[in-house]
């Protein structure tokens, strides 16, 4: 009995590896594929990096049955705290953006709703970054946080990981 659900299941890590805690996202990323070798589970998984642009993500995800989102974020409460949100959260278009790229999460959600490129199921863990300055080295907050969120976000596509919307 396979223990993976059916479809294209996706993990984008989101940011620039020259800009501190922003490369948490692709950090992720790589902490993932090296697990894929070790953990069958994860082989269907498809693994990216990306700059946030909505265009490109619109393009990752489309026909996905999941994607997970990896981020840091901008002004959090605490630095190292993680959120995980599913797409209702992050469904309203904010002003403002906590996310280190130009356009929120939450724009580029209703852009890829509006042209029916949403993928089923969409869940966003981020974690509060401190130092988004150049350099590549993470704050000692977020970079204890890698593999803990790579062990979720491999919970998640794997289908082994529940509910997003119970964590």
């Amino acid at each position: 009995m396979s223990v993976h659900p059916p479809g294209r299941r996706i993990v984008i890590g989101l940011g620039n590896e020259y800009r501190r805690d922003d490369g948490f996202g692709p950090l992720v990323v790589a902490a993932l594929a090296e697990r894929r070798g070790r953990e069958p589970r994860l082989a269907a998984a498809e693994l990216w990096v990306s700059d946030g642009d909505p265009a490109r993500l619109l393009d990752l995800w489309a026909g996905a049955d999941l994607v997970v989102l990896v981020d840091a974020v901008r002004g959090g409460d605490q630095p190292g705290r993680v959120y995980e949100l599913v797409v209702d959260d992050v469904d309203r278009p904010a002003g403002g953006t906590a996310s280190s790229h130009g356009i929120s999460l939450g724009s580029t959600v209703a852009l890829a709703r509006a042209l029916g490129r949403l993928p089923r199921r969409l869940v966003v863990l981020a974690v509060s970054g401190r130092e988004f300055g150049f350099g590549v080295d993470l704050s000692p907050q977020v970079a204890a946080l890698v593999e803990p969120v790579a062990r979720r976000a491999g919970e998640l596509v794997a289908g082994t990981g529940g509910d997003p919307r119970a964590a």
